[in-house]
């Protein structure tokens, strides 16, 4: 004999949801987009030849990605729970919202912790540079280029999932 526990039912009204799914795709493309602006900014300014082009791509990458990035990547991620929570996909209850959640929560923490210290440390070097010489970034550049593919290719992940829905329930779904 087997018993099966019901799951409460929590929903959004349907204009609540509409609201907050909204909320969650326009974050979740402005944290795209603010990151494939920064990777393109990086891959600018790493292959130039020109000491103003790198110097305004590299330094226009931590006055993008400062201000905006914590905050955009919390909003999506927070949206993003609230939708899971407040419907039938749950957080926890299929592997490809799981998944999301595993990718997302890792980019929300490197944020702060990784990819921020070290757009600032790159904007400082440039900043100290002569406007007329080329910086070498040594090693902030491949981590900068490495943290861009990498983050672009969770994100672009995470909206494949969402489209597609792949794999099933999770065991803990049942």
């Amino acid at each position: 004999m087997t018993t099966t526990v019901a799951r409460p039912t929590r929903r959004l009204t349907p204009p609540t949801r509409k609201w907050l799914l909204l909320l969650h795709v326009i974050t979740s493309l402005g944290w795209l987009g603010l990151n494939v602006g920064n990777l393109t900014l990086t891959v600018t300014g790493l292959t130039t030849d020109d000491p103003t082009t790198q110097h305004i791509a590299l330094g226009a990458t931590y006055l993008v990605g400062g201000p905006l990035l914590v905050p955009v990547s919390l909003l999506a991620y927070t949206s993003g729970i609230l939708l899971g929570f407040y419907s039938r996909w749950g957080v926890f209850r299929y592997r490809w919202v799981l998944v999301k959640f595993v990718l997302t929560t890792i980019a929300v923490l490197l944020i702060p912790l990784s990819l921020l210290p070290g757009l600032e440390d790159v904007s400082a070097l440039v900043s100290a540079a002569p406007a007329n010489q080329l910086v070498d970034i040594g090693q902030h550049g491949a981590s900068m280029l490495s943290a861009g593919i990498v983050s672009t290719t969770m994100y672009v992940t995470c909206a494949v999932l969402s489209v597609h829905k792949p794999w099933g329930r999770t065991r803990r779904a049942g």
